[in-house]
């Protein structure tokens, strides 16, 4: 009786393998025992990733190491497949963490001029804007016009003299959403003013570009690094 129960047990616990369409099963799962990989470091600068190479911080092989661009805020460090189960190990990644500007809502007027002075690379173009909105007062607007297209404040300048200040539109600025150390790619937007009835004055920005500036952040990153680190690959 023990003896045909632990055959029977044997029996149950035995692998066997299938082919279906051309592919092996097995019956059991299986796991791998594999090679440890190692702790990825982590920094949030271009340069603390070129240091850590140039200082050969854990002696790697640069003949087995690439860089991956995976996008404008995340760059990583790693190599090539290191055995059977085509694993890759990274070593380093390097994050930028983007200020949180705030697109495609209105905002009063204040808020707009702290964010556009904050979250944006001062250019002509922006300084045209604050120049626009920088002297608008509620009490002073007689009249706002919009076509859907343009716009146009009329503004009460003394006692009785009235002057129309055109807003610019579409706009192109630079915001600050890549690494410091490339140059910020600029995108086209949208700027809006409205006035309600009752309500203060407020003004918002729209992106307009279809995220093309994503593609090239990637591309000024990878040059970047290329011209830093020459003997190392760069995928992008």
């Amino acid at each position: 009786m023990i003896k045909e129960a632990i055959e029977k047990i044997q029996e149950l616990n035995a692998v066997e393998q299938f082919e279906i369409a051309g592919r092996k099963y097995t019956s059991k799962g299986i796991v791998p025992v594999k090679e440890p990989l190692p702790a990825v470091l982590e920094v949030h600068t271009l340069s603390g990733l070129v240091d850590y190479l140039s200082k050969d911080v854990d002696k790697l092989d640069k003949a087995k190491l690439f860089i991956h661009v995976c996008s404008p805020i995340k760059v990583d460090l790693r190599a090539h497949f290191k055995d059977g189960f085509c694993e890759r190990a990274e070593y380093i990644a390097a994050t930028f963490e983007p200020p949180n500007i705030q697109c495609g809502q209105y905002a009063s007027l204040e808020s707009f001029i702290i964010g556009l002075q904050a979250f944006f690379v001062p250019t002509e173009t922006s300084r045209g804007i604050l120049a626009v909105i920088g002297n608008l007062r509620d009490e002073n607007i007689t009249d706002f016009a919009d076509d859907g297209i343009a716009q146009a404040v009329t503004v009460k300048k003394g006692v009785s003299m009235r002057a129309t200040v055109p807003v610019p539109n579409p706009v192109t600025l630079k915001p600050y959403r890549t690494f410091p150390e490339i140059d910020q790619p600029e995108s086209l937007f949208v700027f809006r003013m409205r006035k309600q009835e009752g309500d203060a004055p407020q003004c918002g920005l729209w992106e307009a570009d279809n995220k093309q500036w994503k593609i090239e952040a990637v591309k000024g990153i990878a040059a970047w690094l290329q011209e830093r680190l020459p003997e190392i690959p760069i995928i992008a």
